[in-house]
């Protein structure tokens, strides 16, 4: 009979492998993909509007979070709603006032750049008394894993909060 060539099998990588790249990896530049349009009329700071960011797919997963946590905090945090769009291309769709949008676009940049980082912290590291302004006493590592994600989000929307420092 013929000799087969034996076949290497790679396994698909884990979660927590997938973070730690995402976090070494830089922010993505998201672009706006169109203008804003006026969903309902009305005075210019309650007029309600949508406006479309292209942003890669990769990148929905991280800003739904664990049961939609990450987009419902986001959402809670600049009163817009957010949606999330992959065809033809990926995309984000915030829908709100101007300010909401503003905040919630603001808001979406900065989680996307700090959450990878603060959920690997937060399965792989101990943390230290003060890390975390969210837990300042917070010490060691979270017992239960179920944790580990409203923990990560709650400090990443916190920090994102903060005045950008000039």
């Amino acid at each position: 009979p013929p000799r087969r060539e034996p076949v290497t099998v790679r396994p698909k990588p884990v979660a927590s492998e997938l973070l730690r790249a995402a976090a070494a990896a830089p922010p993505p530049v998201a672009r706006e993909v169109s203008g804003t349009q006026t969903v309902r009329a009305g005075p210019p700071d309650q007029a309600i509007g949508e406006k479309r960011y292209e942003l890669d797919v990769k990148y929905h997963g991280i800003l739904l979070g664990k049961k939609g946590l990450t987009v419902k905090a986001l959402e809670q945090a600049s009163g817009a709603k957010i949606a999330f769009v992959t065809d033809p291309v990926g995309q984000i769709i915030i829908r709100g006032t101007s300010a909401q949008r503003e905040e919630a676009w603001r808001l979406t940049k900065r989680v996307q750049e700090q959450l990878p980082q603060l959920l690997t912290l937060l399965r792989e590291k101990a943390v230290e008394k003060g890390q975390l302004t969210t837990r300042p006493a917070m010490e060691g590592r979270i017992g239960d894993k179920e944790q580990v994600w409203p923990v990560a989000v709650g400090e990443a929307i916190a920090r994102a909060k903060t005045p950008d420092e000039a």
